[in-house]
């Protein structure tokens, strides 16, 4: 089964994130705080980008 490129980007995000804070990149755990919720926000904001977009798909479909 293939692979959505937006998984595979998350992925890679959750990576980096993974990456960053093992390499000690992150001084405080505030600036550790602010890149992981960055991320989560992100990621919210897509999710809620492709409901919208998924519930006006399902709409358009189903004539009144």
């Amino acid at each position: 089964m293939a692979r959505s490129a937006d998984a595979d980007a998350r992925e890679a995000k959750i990576a980096e994130l993974k990456r960053l804070i093992t390499d000690g990149t992150y001084e405080t755990l505030e600036k550790l705080e602010e890149a992981v919720d960055s991320f989560l926000w992100s990621e919210y904001d897509q999710l809620q980008t492709e409901q919208s977009s998924s519930l006006r798909d399902l709409a358009q479909s189903h004539p009144r």
